[in-house]
């Protein structure tokens, strides 16, 4: 698994490997990957190519967008984690237990590809709010005359006006 790798390739994928150790539990793909953007330790492709490789490696198993570590995931993380310098692993145990994507309480989601911007509001595994703007609105957005708060407000007020109609 390791073997052709360079040291950083292998802290990369330890470093995965680690919080989904430490978690203990199944995980959301967007939650991993959204954990790894907002500690600034990938880039959005970083952590995307990391995943897949350990996939491609079976040491993790997707199922529906859930994350789960096999059992070669986790005798790999065992056997290897003293390749992940103790310092690193502490950071990633802190940042984990600084943010709130790993409780229960509600967190949100951000995804952006070439054609819109996702932005999910959550609260554990259930997802409360599924935002999905177009580019041509986020590039409406940069005109002067565009006001964020009016649209804002509007938002709002259709989600408001939907749950009482739906006694919700």
């Amino acid at each position: 698994m390791f073997a052709k790798n360079s040291e950083k390739d292998i802290q990369n994928r330890l470093a995965v490997l680690h919080v989904l150790e430490k978690y203990k539990k199944p995980i959301e793909k967007d939650v991993l990957i959204n954990f790894f953007l907002v500690s600034n330790l990938y880039t959005f492709l970083e952590i995307n190519d990391i995943i897949s490789t350990l996939k491609d490696n079976n040491l993790l198993i997707e199922h529906d967008s859930i994350l789960t570590l096999s059992d070669n995931g986790v005798v790999a993380h065992s056997f290897f984690i003293d390749k992940l310098p103790y310092e690193k692993q502490k950071k990633i145990e802190e940042l984990m237990a600084e943010t709130s994507i790993f409780d229960e309480e509600f967190h949100s989601i951000i995804k952006e590809n070439n054609n819109e911007l996702t932005i999910m509001i959550a609260q554990g595994k259930k997802i409360n709010l599924d935002l999905r703007i177009s580019k041509e609105l986020l590039d409406a957005t940069n005109d002067s005359n565009f006001n964020s708060k009016e649209f804002y407000d509007d938002i709002v007020d259709i989600v408001k006006k939907h749950l009482i109609q739906n006694e919700l």
